[in-house]
């Protein structure tokens, strides 16, 4: 009995958990069980660019081929028009309205002088952001083959249930104790099996134009980000190996209910490169706050100093610019009249930016109730209002670069000859045109679209998935704005084929 008491004794000695404590090394041990058996996730990061594609120092750009603009492919008879389409942010309601817009395109015709073409064939970029980047990387990857695919593969399946599943089953909760895999890994991967089936953005590059631009936002500085090669050159990375399926769920992480998608700089194997509309811009415009160029030029230094960025943490491209524009406009702002000389631009006429917004306005309905509904829905109305009032904002600057943008073409045009290719040097028009389902027209359609609810959800019934993509292909090719634009961009003498830089290269960095 002794021993027995002495062994009490030494028992009764050992430190004991407090209640809080006890139960939280439980529930470590039972999630430790419980995820042992979880699938393993490989998560790709961003790999250095090799020695090989690196350009020279002072070279005005860092590195050489990859996925922007002015590598893909230009056609011989292509036309003097430019198109730029942005597909903005909303779910899958906006995801719907986008890839209606697509399919309306295919039915408008422009006249160029090379006979009739549809819009969709004069598209050069498709940058899109949270919804509106499923339509774009998917249209990127597939082009007409999109169409009877993607309602399958995307709009009617309900992907809510793979979120519900992310944070349900007990073999999807790797994200629970492994630091290095989060919500949003498993989301890209459910995209890739999906739609995407490992597709990379070497697969784009090798699919021509247009090029896509699929956009997220950099939480630590509030900024867009666009997954081109341009962009990936500031982090000196090769964008060809990265899968789709990631960007596409960076761009869709909504805050809150997805981690971001980390990426890894390598600016300090890059030597000091640096861009060189960088360079060229001064310190005075760096110093000035109103500069819109020097801020610009500040945004890119934070990437180019690994010092100052190690890591960059993507979220939802809607929170930083749910209409897709922001990147483009703000470097359109970096173009003079030499730059589009050096760059085989002078033979563009016209240059057209359409916005497909397929948001629509914030629910006011919850201003007729007491509760606004729990923290999700909470979520969606703040950040709902937010983007609602950012997106005016973002129009308004992106109109004005837009006339600032025509202005320099005229002037690179007009220095160079008064006649070019059989047309007035000054015959020279850029504009910016908004299609939006909220500004659409009553109509018996309209009625039904507004009876669906708004939010950022990703599962909606069919029959609303299909209100909502013909809602888009009408909103296309009944604009009178977009038909009047069209009307103004009369055909004249068959342009020469123009150089490989054509098509805004440096306004996608």
């Amino acid at each position: 009995m002794a021993g027995n008491a002495k062994h009490d004794v030494r028992r009764d000695r050992r430190p004991r958990l407090a209640g809080p404590a006890r139960l939280a090394k439980r529930l470590y041990v039972g999630l430790a069980l419980l995820t042992a058996g979880c699938a393993s996730l490989t998560v790709a990061d961003t790999q250095p660019l090799p020695a090989a594609k690196l350009e020279p120092l002072g070279a005005d750009q860092i590195s050489r081929g990859g996925y922007r603009l002015e590598t893909l492919p230009v056609s011989p008879d292509a036309s003097d028009l430019i198109v730029v389409l942005a597909m903005s942010g909303g779910g899958k309601r906006s995801a719907a309205f986008g890839y209606g817009a697509l399919k309306g395109m295919r039915e408008v015709m422009v006249d160029t002088a090379n006979g009739p073409r549809s819009l969709l064939g004069e598209i050069g970029v498709i940058t899109g952001v949270s919804g509106g980047s499923f339509p774009a990387a998917y249209y990127g990857l597939y082009h007409d083959k999109a169409f009877g695919r993607f309602e399958t593969d995307f709009l009617y399946a309900d992907t809510n249930s793979s979120i519900y599943g992310i944070y349900l089953l007990p073999w999807n909760w790797t994200w629970l104790v492994d630091p290095g895999v989060g919500t949003n890994d498993f989301m890209a991967r459910v995209y890739d099996r999906t739609m995407f089936h490992g597709a990379t953005f070497a697969d784009l590059e090798a699919n021509g134009r247009p090029l896509i631009g699929i956009g997220a936002t950099d939480i630590s500085y509030g900024t867009p980000f666009l997954f081109t090669q341009s962009t990936f050159d500031e982090i000196c990375s090769d964008l060809s190996a990265f899968p789709v399926s990631r960007a596409v769920a960076a761009s869709n992480g909504f805050p809150g209910l997805f981690s971001p998608v980390t990426l890894t700089n390598h600016a300090e194997n890059c030597g000091g490169r640096t861009p060189g509309w960088i360079r060229r811009v001064s310190q005075a415009e760096r110093h000035d706050p109103l500069s819109r160029l020097g801020v610009e030029a500040k945004r890119a230094d934070r990437y180019l100093d690994a010092e100052r960025t190690r890591y960059v943490h993507l979220s939802d491209g809607g929170v930083s610019d749910n209409l897709a524009l922001r990147r483009v406009g703000n470097q359109l702002q970096t173009l003079s009249a030499e730059d589009l000389r050096a760059r085989g631009l002078v033979p563009v006429r016209r240059l057209l930016i359409i916005s497909i917004d397929g948001q629509g306005a914030q629910d006011s309905t919850v201003a007729l109730r007491r509760n606004v509904g729990g923290i999700f829905a909470l979520l969606g109305l703040v950040v709902g209002g937010k983007i609602d009032n950012f997106s005016f904002e973002t129009l308004t600057l992106i109109n004005e670069q837009v006339r600032l943008l025509s202005e320099k073409v005229r002037e690179a045009r007009c220095s160079q000859a008064p006649i070019i290719e059989g047309a007035s040097c000054g015959d020279v028009r850029a504009e910016l045109l908004q299609i939006s389902l909220e500004e659409q027209p009553d109509s018996p359609l309209m009625t039904q679209i507004h009876a669906i609810p708004k939010g950022t959800t990703l599962t909606l019934k069919r029959g609303d998935i299909d209100l909502l993509v013909q809602a888009g292909h009408d909103a296309v090719i009944t604009s009178a704005p977009l038909r009047a634009f069209l009307d103004g961009y009369p055909p004249v003498t068959a342009p020469s084929r123009l150089s490989a830089a054509a098509g805004l290269s440096p306004a996608l960095h």
